[in-house]
């Protein structure tokens, strides 16, 4: 059985961690953007890769909020697909999954 309250910790330190990186990120392209550097080659080089960053822990994040959500309806830990509850080892492993193992892989 799973502790919700712990669950909701842990998911709330990982929101905290996302979005602190995303500032990070965010803050990081205008500090590049303020330097005037003349290297845009590596300016665009680094934006890409900071775009890439910045959609990942975007998709993280809302999954994490997404998490959130279901843990307040009681339906956190059940799969959006089949129903049948998500096994306690791949919350542990992905604490935002919304479906089990069988119904992700098919």
């Amino acid at each position: 059985m799973t502790d919700t309250q712990a669950v909701r910790e842990s998911l709330e330190r990982e929101r905290d961690r996302v979005r602190a990186q995303i500032a990070t990120i965010q803050g990081g392209e205008r500090r590049e953007t303020a330097r005037g550097q003349t290297d845009t080659a590596h300016l665009r080089e680094d934006a890409e890769i900071a775009e890439g960053e910045l959609g990942d822990l975007t998709a993280e994040l809302d999954g994490i909020l997404a998490a959130l959500q279901r843990l307040d309806l009681g339906r956190y830990g059940v799969c959006a697909s089949c129903g049948r509850p998500i096994p306690e080892a791949r919350l542990a492993a992905l604490p935002y999954a919304v479906e089990c193992v069988e119904c992700a892989d098919a």
